[in-house]
C-alpha cells in the first residue's frame, strides 16, 4: 500500500472510531496530513481496553455484530473483543497470507483452544477460505486427549497442524511414547503453523528437526488480528496493508532505530467493531531491514514481553535470546532458567541416555556468550511428566438409565422410592 493510500485509510478509520466516546475524546478534529501524526494520538493500552470491556469500544450499530472473543486473561482481567462479518474475513485474508500457504489438497488439524479465545476460529476460517478440510479438535480435553491427536494426524492423513510451539513437542513426545517416530510416521504432514507464544530462532530449527517438516508462525493477538506471518521462506514480515506498525522506546516516546528493540504499537486499518488505534501490545519486537527471497525489504522480529525477560549484569535476555544458547545443547526440548553468580542457571531435562554435556561445549558457549554457564542436565521426567500425556479422561456421555443389575451394583445410586 502507498503512502498516501495509508493515510487515506488511517483517516478513515479515525473518523470510524469516533462513534466510540473513548476515541472521540483523543482523536484530532481534523484528518491527519501526515503518518507521522498519528504518533500526536495517545496510546491505547490493556488497562484501557479492561476498563473499557465488555461494550465500551464497540464502533458500529449493533445489527453488525457477528462474533465475540476474550482475551485467556492470563495477564489480568480479560479483555473484550467484538467482530464484524467483515472484520472476520479480512482476519481470515491476513493469516491467508502465510508462507504455509492452505490449499484445497490440505487436511487441517486445529489444536488451539476454541473456547472464547479467537486463534482457533481465525485459522479455522482462514483455513477454509482456501478450501482445506478441518479437523476442530481444540485445546486438551477429555474428547481430545494427545493420544487421540496422535491418531487423528495419522487416520486422516492430516497435512497441517497447527498448534502453539510447546504443543508441538508434547505432541511429538506422545508420538514417541506410542512407539512412533514424528518424521517418519507422518508422512502425509507437510508443515507445521504455529502462533501464540514468541518462535524464536532456535526453537524454529527444534521444531523441524523433530518433525522432518518446515514451520510457520502467524504472529497477532484477538484486540487487532493477525499482523505478522511467516512467508514462504520462513522470514516474519509485517502486513503492511492491514496495519501501522511502530516500535517505541523505553519512554514509550520515540521510535528505536532499525535494528533496535522496541516496544510494539499497532494501528489496525481494518478492523471495524472494536478498533484498534496506537495500541500498546505489549511485545517488544525488532525490525531487521534484509532483502528476503519472496521480495520484501524488511522482517518483524517479535521477541516477547518485557516480564519474560532475565538479567544477567547489564544484559536483558529475552526469550530467543535464551532458545538461542539452549539450541546448542544436546537436550533442547525441556529447560527452565535463573541467574546465576556472573550468568545463568540452565536445568535441562535430558532426551536420551547419554545426554551430558562436556566442560568443552560449556566452555565454548561461556566465550561465545561472555556469561557463566551453570548447566544441570536432569533425568527425564523431571520438568513435565510424561505420563499427563497418555492420560484420557472421562469420555462418553452421561447414562441416566441403567438395567436392574447395573443399578444393583452402582451402590451410590439410590432406590427410586427415597
Amino acid at each position: 500500500m502507498k503512502t498516501e493510500e495509508k493515510l487515506r485509510a488511517l483517516n478513515q478509520l479515525l473518523e470510524h472510531c469516533k462513534a466510540s466516546p473513548f476515541y472521540r475524546e483523543r482523536l484530532p478534529g481534523r484528518p491527519l496530513r501526515s503518518l507521522e501524526e498519528l504518533k500526536d494520538i495517545p496510546l491505547t493500552t490493556k488497562e484501557d481496553l479492561r476498563s473499557l470491556s465488555p461494550l465500551g469500544l464497540i464502533c458500529v450499530p449493533p445489527r453488525e455484530i457477528f462474533q465475540y472473543h476474550e482475551t485467556f486473561g492470563t495477564t489480568g482481567v480479560p479483555v473484550s473483543t467484538w467482530f464484524t462479518r467483515e472484520d472476520l474475513r479480512y482476519n481470515a485474508r491476513e493469516i491467508t497470507l502465510c508462507g504455509v500457504d492452505f490449499n484445497h489438497d490440505d487436511t487441517v488439524l486445529v489444536r488451539f483452544p476454541y473456547s472464547i479465545s479467537a486463534i482457533a476460529h481465525m485459522i479455522h476460517a482462514a483455513a477454509q477460505m482456501k478450501r482445506a478440510c478441518v479437523v476442530p479438535v481444540g485445546a486438551r480435553s477429555a474428547v481430545s486427549p494427545f493420544p487421540r491427536v496422535i491418531t487423528l494426524l495419522q487416520k486422516l492423513q492430516v497435512t497441517v497442524l497447527t498448534c502453539l510451539p510447546l504443543q508441538a513437542v508434547l505432541i511429538a513426545e506422545t508420538a514417541e511414547l506410542l512407539g512412533k517416530k514424528p518424521n517418519q510416521d507422518f508422512p502425509d504432514l507437510r508443515a507445521i503453523c504455529t502462533a501464540g507464544e514468541p518462535l524464536s530462532a532456535g526453537r524454529r530449527r527444534l521444531l523441524q528437526d523433530i518433525w522432518g517438516v518446515p514451520v510457520f508462525d502467524i504472529y497477532g493477538m484477538a484486540e487487532i488480528g493477525t499482523a505478522v506471518v511467516d512467508c514462504e521462506f520462513g522470514r516474519p514480515h509485517p502486513l503492511e496493508d492491514y496495519f501501522v506498525f511502530e516500535l517505541l522506546d523505553e519512554e514509550l516516546k520515540n521510535e528505536v532505530k532499525p535494528g533496535e528493540l522496541g516496544y510494539l504499537v499497532v494501528t489496525a486499518l481494518k478492523k471495524k467493531a472494536t478498533p484498534m488505534v496506537r495500541y500498546l501490545t505489549g511485545d517488544r519486537a525488532r525490525f531487521v531491514e534484509k532483502e528476503c527471497p519472496c521480495g520484501a525489504s524488511a522482517s518483524l522480529e517479535i521477541r516477547g514481553r518485557r516480564e519474560d525477560t532475565i538479567t544477567v549484569g547489564d544484559r536483558s535476555l529475552d526469550l530467543w535470546d535464551l532458545d538461542e544458547i539452549v539450541s546448542h545443547l544436546p537436550c533442547r526440548r525441556f529447560w527452565a532458567v535463573g541467574p546465576a553468580p556472573g550468568g545463568l542457571h540452565l536445568v535441562v531435562e535430558e532426551e536420551r541416555k547419554s545426554g551430558s554435556i562436556s566442560p568443552q561445549l560449556i566452555n565454548k558457549l561461556e566465550k561465545k556468550y561472555s556469561m557463566k554457564l551453570y548447566i544441570d542436565v536432569v533425568p527425564r521426567g523431571t520438568l513435565y511428566d510424561r505420563s499427563e500425556l497418555l492420560s484420557v479422561g472421562v469420555v462418553g456421555k452421561p447414562q441416566y438409565i441403567y438395567s436392574a443389575a447395573e443399578m444393583g451394583q452402582k451402590k451410590y445410586i439410590k432406590s427410586a422410592r427415597m
